[in-house]
């Protein structure tokens, strides 16, 4: 595991609570820590999965960033012609974001993937979820990934990028997903289309695609 992906101790005491997230961020923007997932540009799979799911570089719909930090993630998607939400838990990590991007389309919020609005039911016509699983506790991937399915509108599609646990990998943090809790994205409603493994440097990667049928 690179050095820049691992979590701050105080992750691992945390509980998955919004409280460490929160200190991480604050502590980022005064310079005192460095955000392990931030790296000053889009993920790059999901570069490579826009250039290939809109060769045109056109999309349409609404579309949501879940854990969106500092919104570089956020501002891709916007750039394809998507209406993007970009959400986080820290209120510091939203505010980062609009500091970075103070001309962006996208509409930054505060916002738990554990406890989302009820007007974001089934309301989004791409949801994109890089690697903020990973983050949380194991005991709260289920919660986390339910949660994400139910942003999916009819005919939606759901993208999860998340790295492959190795078996050299300690137990966490961050606490990288099986084979089947990225599958567990498939529920009430939204189904599996394609799960892959990606051999990537610093770690393969799991890039799985889903979508809820127009008739669930």
């Amino acid at each position: 595991m690179s050095d820049e992906e691992q979590i701050p101790e105080c992750a691992i005491n945390a509980a998955g609570g919004s409280e460490w997230y929160e200190r991480l961020y604050a502590e980022a923007c005064d310079g005192s820590v460095a955000v392990p997932w931030d790296h000053g540009e889009p993920t790059p799979y999901l570069v490579t999965w826009l250039r290939e799911r809109f060769p045109k570089g056109i999309g349409s719909g609404r579309s949501v960033l879940i854990g969106a930090a500092y919104g570089d993630d956020a501002e891709l998607v916007a750039s394809y012609g998507f209406d993007v939400v970009g959400f986080d838990v820290s209120a510091a990590a939203v505010a980062a974001a609009r500091a970075r991007h103070p001309d962006s389309v996208v509409d930054y919020r505060l916002a738990d993937l554990l406890d989302l609005p009820v007007g974001w039911r089934q309301a989004f016509d791409l949801v994109v979820e890089c690697t903020t699983l990973q983050s949380m506790p194991q005991a709260l991937h289920m919660r986390g990934a339910a949660g994400a399915a139910s942003l999916c509108a009819e005919g939606g599609e759901v993208l999860v990028i998340a790295r492959c646990p190795g078996v050299d990998d300690p137990p966490g943090p961050p606490f990288l997903l099986p084979r089947g809790e990225v599958e567990s994205v498939a529920v009430g409603g939204v189904r599996l289309m394609r799960l892959r493994r990606i051999p990537m440097r610093g770690g393969d990667r799991w890039v799985g695609e889903f979508t809820r049928p127009a008739d669930c």
